[in-house]
């Protein structure tokens, strides 16, 4: 599945190609043509879907302790949510940078949540970012957005299929490498954003 995140952009043949191909290598041979309006101008034009997300894990921000030696809060999506909601990264990007598209239905609870209840100073995305650090942290690109943390994101749960795994649940360990954790954060909109970390997504799957 590809999705593309503003339809007044168009997509030309070439693009849809592209995309096709990108979708295909990600899977593992596996393909796909549909094409999901996002209808998001703060998104990149055209973002490849790893897979639908189910779970989030996130530690609460700030502590000097190293995020694994935390505990876990658990952030699982209802699985209506889920049926619409996306993990994404963005190929034409040169860190291949991931994007949570969380459905619009299930915004308002995660504003309240995470925005309205949050008594966290709001943050320009792309400083969050830097506080971050990792490759991501390093690029000043991100959308110009107030954010807020909801905690350091140390694991995502998604479900795809990948040519000869079948339907799976995959959970990737972020920092897993570099221990360089993105954070994960919230806009007064409901969207959800990662900021910062040292991950990419080559072919064989998100990397640290």
């Amino acid at each position: 599945m590809k999705i593309n995140v503003d339809p007044s952009l168009g997509l030309s043949d070439e693009e849809v190609r592209q995309g096709s191909k990108s979708y295909e290598d990600w899977h593992w041979g596996l393909g796909s043509q549909k094409v999901v309006d996002w209808k998001d101008p703060d998104m990149p034009p055209t973002l490849i879907e790893c897979g639908r997300l189910i779970r989030m894990h996130v530690r609460a921000p700030g502590g000097g302790t190293h995020p694994r030696r935390k505990r876990d809060t658990m952030i699982e999506l209802s699985r209506s949510t889920s049926a619409n909601s996306h993990v994404a990264f963005d190929p034409e990007h040169p860190d291949e940078r991931l994007y949570l598209l969380l459905s619009p239905s299930a915004r308002p609870t995660i504003k309240e949540r995470f925005w309205d209840h949050n008594n966290l100073p709001a943050t320009n995305l792309n400083q969050m970012a830097a506080h971050a650090g990792g490759r991501h942290g390093k690029r000043r690109d991100y959308p110009s957005v107030a954010v807020k943390p909801v905690g350091v994101l140390t694991a995502v749960v998604y479900y795809t299929h990948k040519k000869g795994d079948g339907p799976s649940y995959y959970i990737h360990q972020m920092g897993e490498l570099s221990h360089n954790f993105p954070i994960l954060c919230v806009d007064k909109k409901g969207r959800l954003w990662l900021a910062g970390g040292n991950y990419t997504c080559p072919s064989p799957g998100i990397t640290d």
